[in-house]
């Protein structure tokens, strides 16, 4: 089961490719880094000489960090970044760099932007980023390509047949740090096959609404109530499949971040992203905080030899 109470961000390590697409991440980390009082780390990681072309011309990859060093210095500089923040430039893969350095620092947060090399391609996550978010132990922050200001619509997207504390009080807790007048909690059911046998459509949807609504208001006072001074969360329930309609809403309701879960109790997948949650991501309009359950790491072996027996 999920932890209850989300992480407290104490460190946050924002990844950029210095490219236009990676400056919506490396403003929105500086900021909610100021907000939060938070060590604020920037990597840049650019890729590696052979050892040949090493051995071939000698000094040349040395050059290459410091060039790297210079031009992350500068483009931090010109966005505002504070000379607090440490910066970092590694060479290697960049997925695999962007962890390590991650749990070296112990980075409570990973925040990067949406879009890959291949360019803007509208909702569509960069191979790395979506490797990030299904490999980060922490949770990661995908933000859209440009900063549009401080975000003040607050979303978070509950699987109200599970529970949903974790994501629902880190949406509450960045509905307050931004002073968000309220959060929207979007919930989307699809109706179980057979529905029929037993009664009309109609009878199916309202009692499921009912039912569902019940959980939402319960799991809404809770988490209030364990995040004081927190902004009202207002829930909105529809019918249909959660994987698309969720994200539809989000835009509906012209979010600036949804927040949503990437734990799972499925044993089957506890390693990996949920499916519902990695299409959310990949559909929304907006920058999205996916809240990673930490612990669910270090049950998932002894979870896998359950399964597995």
């Amino acid at each position: 089961m999920a932890s209850e109470a989300p992480r407290t961000i104490k460190t946050i390590l924002v990844a950029t490719g210095l490219t236009q697409e990676s400056v919506g991440g490396l403003v929105m980390a500086s900021d909610l880094a100021a907000k939060l009082g938070a060590t604020l780390h920037v990597v840049h990681v650019i890729e590696p000489m052979s050892a040949v072309e090493q051995k071939a011309i000698p000094g040349l990859a040395e050059k290459h960090l410091k060039i790297a060093a210079e031009e992350l210095a500068s483009f931090c500089a010109s966005h505002g970044v504070p000379e607090s923040a440490e910066q970092h430039v590694l060479s290697g893969h960049p997925g695999n760099e962007i962890l390590r350095l991650r749990a070296s620092l112990k980075a409570d947060l990973l925040v990067m932007g949406r879009y890959g090399k291949g360019g803007l391609k509208r909702g569509r996550l960069g191979s790395i980023a979506n490797a990030l978010v299904r490999k980060c132990q922490v949770s990661v922050l995908i933000a859209q390509p440009e900063f549009r200001g401080e975000p003040k619509r607050i979303g978070v997207a509950c699987d109200l047949h599970e529970e949903c504390q974790l994501e629902l009080r880190r949406a509450l807790r960045i509905g307050k740090t931004v002073g968000a007048d309220e959060v929207v909690l979007l919930a989307a059911y699809e109706v179980p096959a057979g529905y029929h046998t037993v009664m009309s459509w109609d009878e199916a949807c309202a009692g499921l609404e009912s039912a569902l609504r019940e959980v939402g208001d319960r799991e809404i006072a809770r988490a209030r109530e364990a995040e004081p001074g927190s902004p009202a969360c207002r829930l909105r329930l529809e019918e249909g499949s959660p994987s698309s309609r969720v994200a539809a809403m989000a835009q509906e309701e012209h979010l600036d971040v949804l927040v949503l879960g990437t734990h799972t109790r499925s044993r089957t997948a506890m390693a990996l992203l949920g499916r519902v949650s990695e299409k959310i991501i990949d559909a929304a309009g907006c920058t999205v905080w996916a809240e990673r359950d930490a612990g669910m790491f270090q049950g998932f072996l002894a979870a896998l030899k359950e399964w597995a027996e």
